[in-house]
């Protein structure tokens, strides 16, 4: 008897500490993300993303060949978008300096959470956090040549 107690303590345990990391990681679900590329003088494009659209635009003349459409998605692609970002490393990622409308071009990020919006500019080869805003970066433009 003694032992059927103690397992149903330990299940009832677990299934709570279940509950809880759902929960905590429904908190910080990921709404959108965006990236923006702008080439000073040259104009800017941009790609957005949220679970339900792909969006891509551009000003001047620079960027030519860029599509310029808002379509629905998929579920699955949405998915592979926001699987790789990590919300913790993400709070650890510093931007670097901003070049501005004169002095080259920024590589701007948005990931806008149910709790909070990050933006990071222009982050540093090899600094904390680089390598997932670089995947992102790719995903984005990869789902670009797909729709």
């Amino acid at each position: 008897m003694m032992k059927i107690l103690k397992i149903g303590f330990i299940l009832s345990v677990l299934a709570m500490l279940l509950i809880n990391c759902k929960t905590s990681a429904q908190k910080t679900n990921i709404t959108s993300v965006s990236y923006t590329h702008t080439a000073g003088r040259g104009g800017r494009s941009f790609i957005n993303a949220t679970k339900d659209s792909l969006e891509s635009n551009k000003t001047g003349g620079r960027f030519e060949d860029y599509p310029v459409f808002k379509k629905k998605i998929n579920q699955k692609d949405w998915d592979k978008i926001v699987a790789d970002i990590n919300i913790s490393l993400l709070e650890k990622t510093k931007s670097g300096k901003a070049r501005g409308h004169y002095d080259g071009p920024d590589d701007i990020f948005r990931i806008t959470t149910t709790d909070k919006e990050y933006e990071l500019i222009n982050v540093p080869e090899g600094s904390e956090g680089y390598k997932q805003i670089e995947t992102l970066k790719n995903n984005l433009e990869n789902l670009l040549k797909k729709y």
